[in-house]
């Protein structure tokens, strides 16, 4: 560790936890010695923390009181994650229904934070957090980012939709060697500003949503005059496909590391194996659920999380409606936190045909981005569109496209869906406000 890692982690780390009244610094130690714990451990961690949950929001949280009675449960009846079973999924929509129900009665404001989701779906979530949730999601961050080569004290851009403006914000920034830009606008003005500002300030790690970070390097490949290369590159916020890590990596020249986050549930990390994703199984219980709700330890399923740590507003079996695949398969890494092969997207990013066929994201971005003759490499982008009975899809195309490729394209997914399809040509394909791309819409 360089005189700046230890200084950050050992200084400012500690004294900004006794300003902001978070426990970061505390945690951080916790997780680099928690992360090498055995099955036996952290399964009984889980239910420790699971115990102590059920028993809170049972005599503090009223939603789940009621929960608890018209399901004729005791505390006693929830000892272990197996016996989570016996409590219903929790939706956006059922949070939303109870309102301050569902907040304790109990947990002092002053230990809380107001938090959020981004809403890229159309449903933002506001919701209590505990400073100890927030401290231990912050702690697993940096735990995550310590696998893929950063140490607090290093220099660090953040590439986000707007600019941080706040003089404590900025201190914090200037203090801890953090950089934040603004992606927008999108044009090569502003490409140029950011590439520049990286070979300036040579920072040791590159944060973004892929896909601003895609359009980034698309106007890195074009311009050769960057050379800086930074350790690694970190993605987090929507799928990070295949093909996307490849260009950007190859674009970069340095691995991509891929995150995932989402309200009430763990921080998940890709291991420096770049094998699986690792889950803060130290934060929540997760469980994935196939098409009929059973619990799954291979495969492909709804992610399902109980954050162990709110006590302020518990997410208990939590509905993230986000697809994953699960394995139980060892890492070679060594570390036995829960794995997750791939993140494939949101269960409402997926179009169900009437034949009953299921087609998710990478049905068409393994389609579009492939080496097919009949393509002709003209497709640059796509967007896939239900309302009823009629898909559409839009496309940005270059000067290889033709009226046989979209004749192809309309054909083949016709007779794979038996749907009306309609195949625009479009100049954009806007991204969310949040800086996200949506690749399946269903507008029903």
């Amino acid at each position: 560790m360089s005189l700046n890692n230890i200084i950050a982690e050992n200084v400012f780390l500690p004294l900004g936890d006794i300003l902001s009244g978070n426990k970061v610094s505390k945690y951080l130690k916790f997780l680099l010695k928690s992360q090498y714990w055995t099955q036996e451990q952290i399964e009984n961690y889980q239910n420790l923390r699971l115990r102590k949950l059920i028993e809170y929001a049972y005599e503090n949280v009223p939603f789940y009181k009621n929960i608890f009675i018209k399901n004729k449960l005791s505390v006693d009846d929830i000892m272990t994650k197996d016996d989570l079973v016996k409590l219903p999924i929790l939706t956006k929509k059922i949070i939303r229904e109870a309102g301050s129900e569902i907040q304790s009665i109990d947990y002092p404001k002053r230990w809380t934070i107001s938090s959020g989701s981004s809403g890229s779906t159309g449903e933002p979530l506001f919701f209590l957090l505990s400073k100890e949730a927030y401290s231990l999601n912050l702690a697993a961050n940096l735990r995550g980012w310590y696998w893929m080569g950063f140490r607090l004290g290093d220099k660090y851009i953040k590439i986000s939709q707007n600019p941080r403006n706040k003089k404590l914000k900025n201190i914090q920034d200037f203090v801890s060697r953090n950089k934040y830009l603004s992606i927008n606008p999108m044009v090569d003005s502003n490409f140029k500003y950011i590439l520049d500002t990286i070979e300036k300030y040579r920072p040791k790690v590159i944060r973004s949503y892929p896909d601003p970070l895609f359009f980034l390097a698309e106007y890195k490949a074009k311009h050769k005059d960057y050379n800086y290369i930074p350790a690694s590159i970190t993605t987090t916020g929507n799928t990070l496909f295949p093909e996307t890590r490849k260009f950007i990596e190859n674009t970069f020249g340095c691995a991509v590391f891929d995150a995932y986050s989402c309200e009430g549930t763990p921080n998940v990390f890709e291991c420096p194996t770049h094998e699986f994703y690792h889950i803060t199984d130290e934060y929540a219980i997760t469980e994935v659920l196939d098409e009929n709700n059973n619990v799954i330890n291979d495969g492909v399923g709804r992610l399902i999380s109980t954050d162990l740590w709110n006590f302020a507003q518990p997410f208990i079996r939590y509905d993230t409606q986000d697809i994953v695949e699960i394995s139980s398969t060892p890492c070679k890494c060594g570390k036995k936190l829960k794995r997750i092969k791939r993140i494939l997207g949101r269960d409402n990013d997926i179009i169900i045909a009437p034949n009953g066929r299921k087609f998710i994201v990478h049905n068409f971005t393994g389609f579009f981005q492939r080496d097919d003759k009949h393509l002709k490499r003209s497709i640059e982008s796509f967007q896939v569109r239900r309302k009823g009975n009629i898909i559409s899809i839009l496309l940005i195309v270059n000067e290889n496209y033709d009226n046989s490729v979209k004749e192809y394209i309309r054909n083949y997914w016709k007779n794979e869906m038996n749907m009306d399809i309609i195949v625009k040509e479009v100049d954009q394909i806007p991204l969310t406000k949040s800086g996200k791309r949506r690749f399946i819409i269903n507008e029903d």
